[in-house]
C-alpha cells in the first residue's frame, strides 16, 4: 500500500490516530538503529453514546510472527490517553492472527466471542467510520444475510484481493483447536471482529501520580 493511499483510507484526522511501533535490537555492526519488524495504526471515533477504538491496519514482519509482536502491539494502545474512553474496539483483518491479537486486549477467547453484538452494532459502527473503505465496506455473513450457506459468519467485503496462502493455513489451526467462530475467508473479504470492553485509565506519568 502505497502513503498516500495509507493516509486516504486508513487514517483519521491526526488527534484521533495512533501509531504504536515494535523495534528488535540488532548488531550495532550491522546497524546503529533498531530494526522496525512491526507496527499498527488505530483510530478513533464516535458512535452514539460510544468511543470505538479501531485497529485500521496491524502488520507484522513474517520473521518474528508467533513471536506475541502483534499480541504486544495492540496491548500497548491501552496506555495512550486517546484510548481510555474507548468502550469499543475492534478491526478487519484476513489474518486470523490478528483477531486472535484483538481477542486477547479484551481478554477474550475467539471461541466465545459475542456474535450477538457484532451483529447488532457492526453496520452503525461502520457507517459512523471517518475511514473511507470501512465506511463503504459491505458486512457479510450469516451474522448479516439470510440463507447464507458458504461458511461466512462475519466479514466485510473490502475488494481487497490479497494472497490467502498463509492466513488459510492459520485459519486451519485455529479451527483443529476448536478456538474460531468467525466462519471462512472468501476473496476480496476480511474477518470483522468487534468487542465491547470496559473503559481503562491511562496510565499516569512519572513525576504526576497524586498521593
Amino acid at each position: 500500500m502505497t502513503g498516500a493511499r495509507l493516509r486516504a483510507q486508513c487514517l483519521s484526522h491526526p488527534e484521533n490516530t495512533v501509531l504504536v511501533t515494535c523495534h528488535l535490537q540488532v548488531d550495532p555492526l550491522e546497524s546503529e538503529r533498531p530494526k522496525l519488524c512491526g507496527h499498527a495504526f488505530a483510530s478513533m471515533w464516535d458512535y452514539g453514546e460510544n468511543r470505538v477504538g479501531w485497529v485500521t491496519q496491524l502488520v507484522v514482519e513474517e520473521a518474528v510472527r508467533q513471536r506475541y509482536v502483534a499480541t504486544q502491539l495492540l496491548q500497548t494502545l491501552k496506555v495512550h490517553a486517546s484510548f481510555s474512553r474507548i468502550n469499543i474496539i475492534g478491526l478487519v483483518s484476513s489474518h486470523p492472527a490478528a483477531c486472535n491479537a484483538l481477542a486477547k486486549y479484551v481478554a477474550a477467547n475467539l471461541k466465545d466471542v459475542d456474535l450477538d453484538f457484532i451483529r447488532g452494532h457492526a453496520k452503525g459502527i461502520l457507517e459512523a467510520s471517518p475511514i473511507s473503505y470501512l465506511k463503504a465496506a459491505q458486512p457479510k455473513g450469516m451474522l448479516f444475510q439470510e440463507n447464507c450457506n458458504n461458511g461466512v459468519v462475519s466479514s466485510v467485503f473490502t475488494e481487497f484481493y490479497v494472497d490467502h496462502a498463509e492466513p488459510l493455513a492459520v485459519l486451519g489451526q485455529y479451527k483443529l483447536k476448536g478456538q474460531w467462530c468467525l466462519g471462512e475467508l472468501l476473496d476480496g473479504h476480511e474477518f470483522l471482529a468487534i468487542f465491547p470492553i470496559a473503559p481503562v485509565s491511562p496510565i499516569t506519568p512519572m513525576g504526576q501520580i497524586n498521593y
